[in-house]
């Protein structure tokens, strides 16, 4: 286990910069993005004009070749102010960009990477189901060899930015093999015949982020578009190993900070009983165990951003992380809305909305549970020793 890192000077600025810009052109607007269920992908046409998308991408291909921890400190502080724009980023310039980085072809990047850098192309991924959640190898959509590629059928769900993206990672079944062994990944762009990008899916939270089912009745893709081939789930997962911790458990991180502040304001400004809120000690500890939570939270995620960096990609690190960051942030937007009394269950304030935006976090990319097993096999195996 290595210590939480110190953040550089330039880390630091970028952190900074960040923050002021969500502030200055995010914040007001957020609760309206989740009222009218619109995305704010003008959002993230600001952060592309001020060049703040596709940063991990390595300078050849026009990036800034950023590491995992400066994309977390980012969408930490996007997250702070509008949690959907965190979510719309975070997945924009995410797994799919980050596959393709990693697992496509010179062309393939050549051709998709400079225009995420831009800002010109969104991106979305998607591999659940409506059979095949947490477990991956029960998945049905199948690719199967059609001339100069591939014919693809089947359906999915859940899929985050789908209303607003422009090219699709979609996880299918390759080959006959059981399970993870015959899921590959096929690169879909929007617009090819046989695709199709169904209603929003209005859930708890993150009501802005564009999420829709995909469907495909015989799409014809070409073979380039094979990200990579069944069997590489593997390769993938170990992908996904940096976006699951640059995205949601910072996006949790970016919300509860923003929840705790605004408690922390709403009890110094309020008085009952003759007296602040702020004066009644029970209500300070609960103040404490926020920010116990909070920075609890912050060293751990931090941590596990660096070890990637570092290239010690440990996937029990990232499990722990995530499901603290989850259910810790579950506690301290919960506390913050029980601080501010009705005021905290009125949709007039952000309250209810930053808890509802964290609580399906706890679910998508991997629920608690998959990650406490992942932990508790480790220690049972004794892969993992405190």
């Amino acid at each position: 286990m290595s210590a939480s890192p110190r953040l550089t000077d330039d880390q630091l600025m970028l952190r900074d910069t960040v923050r002021q810009i969500a502030e200055n052109n995010f914040l007001e607007l957020a609760g309206e993005a989740d009222r009218k269920l619109q995305p704010p992908i003008e959002n993230i046409r600001t952060l592309a004009d001020l060049g703040f998308t596709g940063t991990f991408v390595p300078e050849e291909y026009g990036g800034l070749g950023l590491g995992v921890l400066e994309n977390a400190l980012m969408y930490e502080q996007i997250a702070r102010s509008c949690a959907n724009t965190a979510i719309l980023m975070s997945v924009t310039d995410g797994a799919t960009p980050r596959a393709i980085l990693h697992l496509g072809t010179e062309e393939q990047k050549r051709r998709y990477l400079p225009r995420f850098v831009s800002g010109e192309l969104f991106s979305a991924w998607s591999m659940s189901e409506a059979e095949a959640g947490s477990d991956l190898g029960a998945m049905k959509s199948r690719a199967v060899p059609d001339g100069d590629g591939y014919r693809l059928s089947g359906s999915k769900m859940w899929c985050s930015c789908a209303q607003v993206a422009d090219l699709f990672l979609v996880l299918v079944r390759l080959s006959d093999a059981k399970g993870l062994a015959g899921i590959g990944g096929v690169l879909i762009e929007r617009g090819t015949p046989g695709f199709t990008i169904g209603q929003h899916l209005d859930l708890i939270g993150l009501r802005a982020t564009g999420m829709a089912p995909l469907f495909f009745d015989d799409c014809h893709i070409p073979a380039e578009n094979i990200l990579f081939p069944a069997g590489g789930m593997r390769d993938l997962l170990n992908v996904f190993n940096a976006d699951r911790i640059a995205g949601n458990p910072t996006i949790c991180l970016g919300v509860a900070a923003a929840a705790l502040n605004e408690a922390a304001d709403y009890v110094a400004s309020r008085r009952q009983f003759g007296q602040l809120l702020s004066d009644f000690q029970g209500l300070r500890w609960k103040l404490a165990d926020m920010a116990i939570d909070l920075e609890a939270t912050r060293a751990l995620v931090y941590r596990a951003a660096q070890m990637i960096d570092e290239g010690n990609i440990d996937h029990i690190d990232v499990s722990i992380a995530k499901t603290f960051a989850n259910e810790a942030a579950m506690r301290i937007t919960d506390v913050a809305m029980q601080l501010a009394g009705a005021y905290g269950l009125s949709a007039e304030y952000s309250f209810e909305r930053h808890y509802r935006d964290v609580r399906g976090m706890a679910v998508g990319y991997g629920t608690t549970e998959i990650h406490r097993n992942n932990i508790g096999k480790a220690i049972a195996e004794g892969a993992y020793r405190a």
